[in-house]
């Protein structure tokens, strides 16, 4: 199994160079015995070392090696830079990938379809846009994409392209990107995870995002690639779990909440979706889904519930044709979902601001 092991490391992409972990020389030793130990020289944080090992055991899957059949040591690097700082006690400096003009990146996410993941990213983005905030939307399910159409712009379009930046679309102000914009309406996408590992990137460092406050991520749902990925690409301050109050839901949102502290994404909070049905003709609430799910998703992952969000006809058909629903404010139908997005907006601001 050493040998085996030996050999996969040069397969193995250093997060913050893109090199293999052995041209780097990160990867140090197999020490053999009757459970390996991978050793690897430490040289950034848990995240980044998280994302090394996960690729390690995704590999060694591949050559039927279980997870379980070794271990990892990460070793201090004995660098001169190490060197210097433990000897004026001073702190070793660790590269944080960011993107500039970037202020905050958070992660919309879930651990199943269904739930109205891109619903919120796309109405707590408009909502952040509408207090005075600078904020992009980057949809980041490569396979289905859904932003543009569920911000009215039209995916069949061709990007401009200005040095080799993608120009981001724009609705009311909100910078937009998405891989629909690049495809035909019933293009499929038929790519492995290394592919989706790279468009992630273009994503982030080559969009022309500008200055802004914040860029909302919406995931694909489960807990794959993709998400890997923008843990492995970029310093992300934090992620929100969408959920539905179902317990099916729940099982799902908790392993997506899992998934982030295993890559150390902090998660900030929780947002029930379809909390609740208001009914567009006499405006009682029905809980038709259930009741205080977000709420135990919440306690659960030891964060807070961050908003609840009810189902309003009206705010289907907007979005149906490709409207923003917190932009119908003069509806009054939509007025408890606009309520809703500026509490969890507020929320999230206040989250970040505490960090």
């Amino acid at each position: 199994m050493k040998e085996k092991l030996e050999s996969l490391m040069g397969k193995v992409q250093n997060p913050l160079s893109h090199r293999s972990i052995t041209t780097d020389k990160l990867f140090v030793t197999i020490e053999d015995g009757a459970k390996p130990v991978v050793v690897l020289r430490a040289a950034a944080d848990k995240k980044w070392q998280a994302a090394i090992e996960s690729q390690i055991k995704n590999l060694a899957a591949k050559e039927d090696i279980s997870a379980d059949a070794f271990t990892f040591r990460w070793a201090e690097a004995a660098s001169d830079q190490d060197r210097a700082a433990r000897a004026t006690h001073a702190p070793v400096s660790r590269p944080q990938r960011s993107i500039p003009g970037v202020k905050h990146v958070v992660a919309i996410g879930s651990g199943k379809g269904g739930v109205g993941k891109s619903t919120i990213s796309v109405n707590l983005a408009s909502t952040l846009q509408q207090m005075g905030k600078k904020v992009g939307l980057m949809d980041a399910d490569i396979y289905g994409p859904s932003i543009g159409k569920m911000v009215g712009l039209n995916g069949r379009q061709q990007m401009d392209v200005q040095n080799d930046h993608i120009i981001p679309k724009e609705k009311f102000g909100l910078k937009v990107m998405s891989f629909a914009f690049m495809l035909e309406e019933d293009q499929p996408v038929v790519w492995r995870g290394p592919m989706l590992g790279k468009a992630v990137q273009q994503f982030l460092y080559d969009t022309e995002w500008g200055e802004l406050d914040y860029l909302l991520i919406d995931l694909p749902p489960g807990t794959g690639d993709t998400q890997l990925s923008l843990a492995q690409l970029v310093q992300t301050d934090g992620a929100v779990i969408v959920t539905t109050p179902q317990n099916v839901a729940l099982l799902d949102a908790g392993r997506a909440a899992a998934m982030f502290d295993k890559v150390n994404i902090p998660v900030l909070g929780v947002v029930e979706n379809m909390s609740e049905f208001i009914c567009g003709h006499c405006g009682k609430p029905s809980h038709i889904f259930s009741r205080g799910g977000g709420s135990r998703l919440a306690a659960q992952t030891k964060t807070v519930l961050m908003g609840q969000v009810p189902l309003v006809e009206d705010c289907l058909a907007a979005a149906e044709k490709g409207e923003i629903p917190v932009y119908q404010n003069k509806n009054e139908k939509i007025q408890p979902v606009v309520d809703a997005f500026e509490h969890i907006a507020k929320n999230l601001i206040s989250k970040l601001d505490s960090l």
